[in-house]
């Protein structure tokens, strides 16, 4: 009786490899021919799940996107605090730095791959979309004004968490955790004063 394969299995397992690539030697190591060595499979077998290199690394940045938005949607579903959240999302751990760098690699790709292009709207627009899920979430459980304008809070909050992230990317060791969060916690008081 032939072996069941897990097709979605063996693409996460690719998707692994890929990511270990770009945060030990960026996005110029990933090749079909790597990729298969490290994950042991054949070239053959890496090609028949992904045609390229560029589909690789799309996939892999989704992996990573989808496990913060996968976070912010568990925390509207169980009404986590605000800041809680918003916490969680910066690189404050070994395994949210590792997803910031690797969405950071993928952002330098030429945007003139339609892929790629289709990926950042996509992704741009799904984080707009959770983060508005979660400020109206803080809004019914009274941790955030109600009279605040939910899209124009949810644009700002995407851009002070992705700040942040940005600026740890550049001086990983000149933001540790604790002065991300109180960077979040002073910057969120600042933009959204208490109500």
């Amino acid at each position: 009786m032939p072996r069941v394969v897990d097709h979605d299995e063996r693409r996460l397992q690719i998707a692994q490899v890929v990511d270990q690539l770009v945060y030990e030697q960026g996005v110029q190591a990933v090749t079909i021919r790597e990729v298969a060595s490290r994950v042991g499979y054949s070239t053959t077998v890496v090609s028949h799940y992904f045609s390229s290199k560029l589909e690789m690394l799309v996939f892999t940045h989704q992996v990573a996107r989808r496990m913060a938005e996968g976070l912010i949607d568990e925390a509207v579903r169980t009404n986590r605090p605000l800041l809680e959240t918003l916490e969680e999302l910066l690189p404050i751990t070994e395994e949210r730095w590792r997803n910031w760098h690797t969405w950071f690699a993928f952002w330098g790709m030429a945007p003139a791959e339609p892929d790629v292009t289709r990926e950042w709207r996509e992704g741009t627009s799904n984080a707009h979309h959770l983060f508005l899920r979660l400020i109206k979430s803080a809004q019914d459980a009274g941790q955030f004004p109600e009279a605040i304008d939910c899209v124009l809070a949810a644009t700002r909050i995407q851009i002070l968490v992705n700040g942040i992230a940005s600026l740890v990317s550049q001086d990983r060791a000149g933001w540790p955790p604790e002065r991300q969060k109180q960077t979040l916690r002073d910057l969120l008081q600042s933009v959204f004063p208490p109500h």
